[in-house]
């Protein structure tokens, strides 16, 4: 596939800048492609095993079948001018979260720097490279999600119309990759250097949260009359990109060709074209040179001598929650790292945002002013939401904490004498859980408590311990990485946002039961010994992986 996806690059030589060394820079981005197929292993024992193979094509076959039930609004929507302001808006949501989870590390790698610019290759050839590494996996990606929208546009309306929708798909994701990268030069370009790795996190939290409350405006701001009726766009919907798209689209499909028509489908081909331009010729060579700031990680350590005698926060919680000797070495490690590793925090922060973006929906789940829905929250069971959206905190970070750009250094564990290193995984998982959900979970039921008083506590510690049984039933499911031990590939990292929409469905899943079971509160006190008694079950087995059952 990705073979044919380089043959398909050659086509756009000619549209490649002059500054741009055209053969160099398919030999960077083939060797990329290389790369991350490959693995490197640590110990002589896997040595002669073959490489592991990547998850991508179960991932693109999740993104078909999202993207076939997207494609059946083509049917099942009487408004063509709806139908492609809803699909182009679910495809820049999806390519956004993709680059913000998936291709974060891609984006601010400082490798390229570091071994290719000291050799005679322009800055504007290593940015191009990064940026067709990227695209290619996205173009997989796009195709997924929109072939069989396209193919029902091109049966119901027509050849003229499916190739304006291919020619729109593509400019749609053109503009989410550029406008994720016009930001980080712009980040780049202005900041403090030595605050830029902190700035780019909080930036992606906030890009998170922007394109998720967008995903969420947009349809309301579109007035719906009825299932079968017409609707009406607001002045302020004009700004969007997807009523760009879907315009230029309906131009095509209804042969209008007005002002209107016309000029939205002037910003849909020009925008994405004028990001282009202005990324290679102003902001590209500064990437590349601003962008090595961001490989000096160093950490700020507390001046006087008394700060290294104090005890950390890992070092006093640790007795409380793990057992002695290697599960409390990796729980007080990975509270370390989680804290100071740039990578980890610009993967798994984002992830946080989610809370703040159910929050949202929550609030504005109906067509209700703010102080009505306020109003009426203590009257409905919506606390349920706040009880198992905390789960996002630590599930996404189940995978991402097996990945690090010094994973070369995770030979420690091999060569300790170390019998059971399930500890050592255990100590890391109880890390998460205890710096990231807990907190997470106090907040949640600190606001529910607030709104729904003490009527909800048993409802939360009920939810408690479901959350941690979930939690350590998702732990024994993944493969069983040591921490911190997997060398960052873009395939194998890739799918984090079909894992979030999986966890969607399964915290539904866990809100849909426990509203079943508010009529039976014995109930509650009936199941919380066998939830306790069952993650205690998983907790153990996990703790007493031998080493066949690591996973490298």
């Amino acid at each position: 596939m990705n073979k044919l996806l380089l043959k398909l690059v050659y086509l756009f030589r000619a549209l490649m800048p002059t500054e741009v060394d055209f053969d160099k820079m398919m030999i960077i981005v083939n060797a990329k492609l290389t790369m991350d197929t490959r693995r490197v292993y640590l110990n002589y024992k896997n040595a002669k095993q073959k490489e592991n193979r990547n998850h991508l094509n179960t991932v693109l076959l999740i993104y078909g079948f999202f993207g076939l039930m997207i494609g059946f609004l083509v049917f099942a929507l009487p408004s063509f001018l709806l139908c492609m302001i809803i699909f182009h808006a679910y495809l820049l949501f999806m390519m956004a979260m993709t680059l913000v989870t998936d291709f974060s590390t891609v984006l601010l790698d400082t490798a390229d720097n570091q071994i290719i610019l000291s050799r005679p290759v322009s800055s504007k050839t290593i940015f191009m490279a990064r940026l067709v590494h990227i695209m290619i996996y996205l173009l997989q990606f796009t195709i997924a999600l929109s072939l069989f929208p396209i193919v029902f546009t091109f049966f119901k309306h027509g050849p003229l119309t499916g190739i304006g929708f291919c020619i729109t798909t593509f400019l749609t994701v053109l503009l989410a990759v550029f406008t994720t990268y016009l930001f980080y030069l712009i980040m780049l370009r202005f900041s403090n250097e030595q605050k830029i790795k902190e700035i780019v996190t909080y930036f992606q939290i906030f890009m998170t949260i922007f394109f998720a409350m967008a995903y969420q405006i947009v349809p309301r701001i579109i007035s719906l009359k009825s299932l079968a009726g017409s609707f009406e766009l607001h002045w302020y919907a004009y700004f969007l990109p997807p009523v760009w798209m879907a315009l230029l689209l309906d131009g095509l499909h209804s042969l209008s060709f007005d002002r209107l028509h016309i000029g939205m489908a002037a910003l849909a081909i020009g925008m994405p074209v004028i990001t282009f331009w202005l990324l290679n010729k102003y902001l590209a060579p500064y990437f590349s040179k601003k962008l090595s700031v961001l490989n000096n990680d160093a950490v700020e350590v507390s001046k006087g001598t008394d700060s290294f005698q104090k005890r950390s926060i890992a070092q006093k919680l640790s007795p409380f929650v793990c057992k002695k000797g290697f599960e409390r070495s990796a729980f007080e490690m990975t509270w370390k790292i989680t804290g100071r590793d740039k990578q980890f925090r610009l993967q798994f922060y984002p992830s946080l945002a989610y809370i703040l973006i159910f929050v949202f929906v929550f609030v504005f789940r109906s067509n209700q002013s703010i102080g009505e829905s306020w109003e009426n929250l203590a009257s409905t069971s919506n606390f349920l939401v706040l009880i198992y959206v905390p789960l996002f905190t630590i599930s996404t970070g189940i995978l991402i904490m097996a990945f690090n750009e010094n994973f070369q250094a995770s030979w420690i564990f091999y060569s300790t004498p170390v019998d059971k290193p399930g500890e050592l995984l255990t100590g890391s998982l109880k890390a998460l859980l205890v710096k990231y959900f807990l907190p997470a979970y106090l907040i949640m039921f600190v606001l529910a408590l607030y709104v729904w008083h003490w009527a909800i506590v048993d409802d939360f510690f009920f939810g408690l311990c479901n959350n941690v049984l979930c939690f350590f039933i998702m732990s024994a499911l993944t493969p069983h990485y040591l921490p911190f031990s997997r060398q960052p590939s873009t395939q194998q990292q890739t799918g984090k946002v079909v894992v979030v929409l999986v966890q969607m469905i399964m915290i539904g899943v866990l809100i849909g039961i426990h509203y079943i079971l508010l009529k039976f509160t014995i109930v509650f006190y009936a199941l919380i010994p066998f939830l306790v008694l069952g993650f205690i079950a998983i907790l153990r087995n996990l703790q007493r992986l031998p080493w066949r059952k690591i996973a490298v």
